[in-house]
């Protein structure tokens, strides 16, 4: 049974009077229902009603075990399911009120201690709990004057910690890189460092809340930054042992020529790197432009034999139809095919534990994100989730003609309509995660939220419910028409 099914039962307690006797509550049904609660986090949003859920039940417990009042375990067990409904609805009721200052407040803890003054997060969390208090007595008015005070405490607190978490490794990799030269001998690389660092400390000062644009420029940052430094390097070396320039250069002609012949191209080592690099991509492009032409003989004598066959018979209007259906097939099947040989190339960039990569009947591509499970009710991205959206980002790029539905689904705690919600928030978050790293791919992404329909693991356990608070990626297949997903030459 549903353990939502428990805690409709418990409400109809509180509002519906009935001539006949209302059934009692077994413990297990009370059990299941304050799991319920605390799975949707009312230890914090709905403590009041939460820990008297579990103090009825404790209670009740204990006077069962003597056998001494029937009647007390049953009003025991009638109050502990009451309150666990409470909790349940005052918690999504918070969530949804305060949504604001439950997600500042999600981005704080996920950030880690580490990076947290204790002063400010001890404020923070103090004031926190007083919108709470105000929440659950139903003072709705100081629920939301204090809630603007405890957003401020909160983006105060996250201010410092994302200074620490993404600004300090920023200026220290700056720094590392002045002190090796880098403002001399890789002037761009380092410029392009320090004002991204500018833009990651403006960006924090005016929006604590955007946390994964933070993540994404200090990345940028330090790329540039780690780019200097390697240059620096190399010039420094060249400097100091001038001979050091022959094996470089003979090193990378040794790549060059590695990459040649894997096109079948003999390359002339006194040509310029430029030069040889045009030589490659045209071989490149050559074998691309053949191997599109193959496709297209092959589909011309395919439609060719199909006609001929028709016309033998004089049977073609009886065929079309079939043609035109074993035409799908091979264009799906042909989709299929490229879609498997990119898919071994994903296998390298994935986990097999971190994330799921799946191939439909129709040849769409499913990157499931195992491990980006979000706090119950909150859209917040934790941090360590950075790294596989990155890989998802090279993964999308594999397939440059498929558009990527971000799909979001949450577990079944809840009420439908604030599942929905919940996960068209998720789905939105993870869209624009990644257009801050593809900005020019805004037409091909877009969001959808499936609520708790699509479950792909068991709602009654804790890790089920987890991996129901998922993130899939659908690279949609081309639509007919498209014989190959091959970019345009």
């Amino acid at each position: 049974m549903r353990l939502r099914s428990f805690v409709a039962a418990a409400a109809s307690l509180s509002f519906v009077v009935c001539s006949m006797p209302v059934q009692a509550a077994t413990i297990d049904e009370a059990k299941v229902a304050i799991a319920e609660a605390n799975a949707l986090r009312a230890s914090e949003f709905a403590p009041k009603y939460f820990h008297s859920a579990k103090n009825r039940l404790v209670q009740a417990e204990a006077l069962q075990r003597t056998g001494s009042d029937a009647a007390g375990v049953e009003r025991l067990l009638n109050e502990a399911m009451q309150n666990a409904n409470k909790a349940a609805t005052s918690t999504q009721q918070f969530t949804q009120d305060h949504a604001a200052l439950v997600e500042s407040r999600d981005r704080l803890r996920l950030a880690g201690d580490e990076y947290i003054r204790d002063d400010l997060g001890e404020r923070s969390e103090e004031e926190f709990v007083r919108v709470v208090s105000a929440s659950e007595a139903g003072k709705n008015r100081i629920a939301q004057r204090e809630a603007k005070a405890a957003l401020s405490s909160f983006h105060a607190a996250q201010v410092v910690a994302a200074r620490q978490q993404f600004v300090s490794p920023v200026a220290k990799s700056i720094a590392h890189a002045r002190n090796n030269k880098a403002r001399k001998y890789a002037p761009e690389a380092f410029k392009n460092a320090v004002k991204t660092q500018t833009k990651i400390e403006r960006l924090i000062k005016k929006n604590p809340d955007a946390q994964s644009e933070a993540y994404a420029l200090s990345q940028q940052s330090l790329e540039s930054s780690r780019h200097a430094m390697r240059i620096s390097e190399l010039a420094t070396k060249l400097v100091r042992k001038p001979a050091t320039m022959e094996s470089w250069v003979n090193a990378s002609d040794a790549r060059m020529k590695t990459l040649a012949e894997a096109v079948g191209l003999q390359l002339d080592v006194t040509q310029s790197p430029e030069s040889q690099v045009a030589l490659l991509k045209q071989a490149v492009e050559e074998m691309k432009a053949e191997h599109v032409l193959q496709i297209k003989d092959a589909e011309l004598q395919a439609r060719g034999l199909g006609e001929k066959l028709a016309k033998y018979e004089g049977k073609l209007s009886e065929y079309e139809g079939e043609l035109s259906d074993m035409a799908e097939v091979r264009r799906k099947l042909q989709l299929k095919r490229e879609a498997e040989a990119k898919i071994k190339r994903l296998t390298k960039l994935f986990d097999p534990e971190m994330v799921e990569i799946l191939l439909t009947p129709d040849a769409d591509v499913i990157l499931r994100m195992k491990k980006l499970n979000f706090l119950s009710g909150s859209a917040v991205i934790p941090p360590e989730a950075y790294t596989l959206l990155d890989n998802a980002i090279k993964s999308i790029a594999i397939f440059p003609n498929r558009t990527a539905r971000i799909e979001g689904h949450t577990d079944f705690m809840g009420t439908n309509a604030y599942n929905q919600d919940l996960s068209e928030r998720r789905a939105n978050a993870v869209r624009e995660y990644l257009l801050l790293q593809m900005p020019q791919s805004e037409a091909r992404f877009f969001a959808a939220g499936h609520g708790e329909e699509k479950p792909i693991a068991n709602n009654e356990t804790a890790d089920g419910r987890t991996k129901n608070r998922r993130i899939d990626i659908v690279l949609i297949a081309p639509l007919a028409g498209v014989v190959s997903e091959q970019p345009p030459l």
